[in-house]
């Protein structure tokens, strides 16, 4: 640990005389002050002590990691604490610093932790007033980006939409990993914006916004024959025979689906549940509707249907079912857009229904322009 007491004031490591008596903030036991020119200055607990809040099991990327933020931070004459014991929690967040009217909690993660665990922490921190950022350090940058990750550590700003940081304290770079979402075939898809920590940089990127946008390209034609190809394929996804098996009981063909599947993907996450399976299954609701209008909360209602037993949590997001309703308003935008409904007062009326195909052959030739 970095910080230690003498008496009732808090003092840094690298400020620390041998000759003086330093106790631990979190047991108050008394602890060792370790400097040297090959080791970053810092304080150990005797060996025994029992302390289940300052532990010394911290690898060194996660030591230099949070030291450089804390240090950029005190360069930028900003308020900033390391370690800083809060006693109504019982937490030590990495770094604490106030910043745009707010102190937040910075932790800097390069060890594991459980959904559980971190739901925890972060409800803590929000409880008492405190905002809280979650930092992924060079251990979970060398590994891909997961669902599991995305729910423990994504935020959702509106210029960003769904995000995850990184930091990597050997080149001094941050990683944005912005706009999140997936394909639909679920696979998991994001910008990145890489930079060196600066006011500038950090007020761009969270205050003024707009600047990040998405520019994914949407191959509708290239998505429906790659569907074909993996419905015919030898190791064909068992989500794929799961959506194609909720086809056959319909008397249709997956590969047929109509092509407003494959217009633009949803904003966020849809979980274990492929955006092929929500967007199937929405249809096929809207296929049996016998009426001519239907009400918005009926559309609402048939979205979560189809989307129950499915839940994607994100531990960050204070609206629990963000990627839900974010998702169902875009989805309807495109049934207007593609003229399936037209907005008539208060309800939806139903213009024309999604034409399903036969087969890829006969899809292809009505590809739209």
């Amino acid at each position: 640990m970095f910080v230690a007491n003498d008496q009732d004031k808090s003092v840094l490591a690298a400020d620390a005389h041998h000759k003086i008596t330093y106790t631990c903030p979190g047991c108050g036991q008394s602890v060792i002050l370790r400097q040297g020119q090959m080791r970053l200055s810092h304080f150990a607990h005797h060996a025994g002590a029992d302390c289940h809040l300052f532990s010394e099991g911290e690898t060194k990327a996660h030591l230099a990691g949070k030291t450089r933020i804390f240090n950029w931070c005190r360069q930028n004459h900003l308020a900033v604490k390391l370690e800083a014991y809060l006693p109504r929690l019982k937490q030590r967040p990495d770094i604490l610093v106030y910043w745009h009217h707010h102190w937040t909690a910075i932790e800097f993660q390069c060890s594991p932790i459980s959904f559980e665990k971190l739901v925890e922490r972060t409800q803590g921190y929000r409880t008492h007033g405190y905002k809280v950022w979650w930092i992924l350090g060079p251990t979970y940058l060398a590994h891909k980006l997961t669902l599991e990750k995305v729910s423990k550590f994504a935020y959702f700003q509106k210029s960003l939409s769904l995000f995850v940081s990184f930091y990597d304290p050997q080149n001094d770079q941050f990683l944005i990993r912005h706009h999140i979402t997936q394909d639909l075939f679920g696979k998991l898809k994001w910008q990145d914006y890489v930079f060196n920590p600066s006011k500038k940089a950090f007020t761009e990127l969270f205050h003024q916004g707009g600047k990040q946008k998405p520019n994914f390209k949407q191959d509708s034609y290239r998505e429906a024959v790659l569907l074909q190809h993996q419905l015919l394929g030898r190791y064909s996804d068992a989500r794929l025979k799961r959506v194609q098996f909720i086809c056959y009981t319909h008397h249709l063909n997956l590969a047929g689906c109509p092509w407003i599947v494959h217009d633009q993907n949803f904003k966020l996450p849809t979980g274990k549940k492929i955006p092929l399976e929500v967007k199937i299954e929405f249809l096929l609701k809207l296929q049996l509707w016998q009426k001519q209008f239907v009400s918005y909360s009926l559309l609402a209602t048939w979205y979560r249907e189809v989307t129950e037993g499915n839940p994607f949590q994100l531990a960050n997001v204070t609206r629990p079912q963000l990627n839900i309703e974010l998702n169902f308003q875009q989805f309807v935008q495109n049934l207007l857009s593609d003229h399936v409904l037209k907005t008539v007062q208060k309800q939806y009326q139903i213009m024309v229904l999604p034409r399903w195909y036969t087969d890829i052959t006969q899809k292809l030739r009505h590809f739209p322009d």
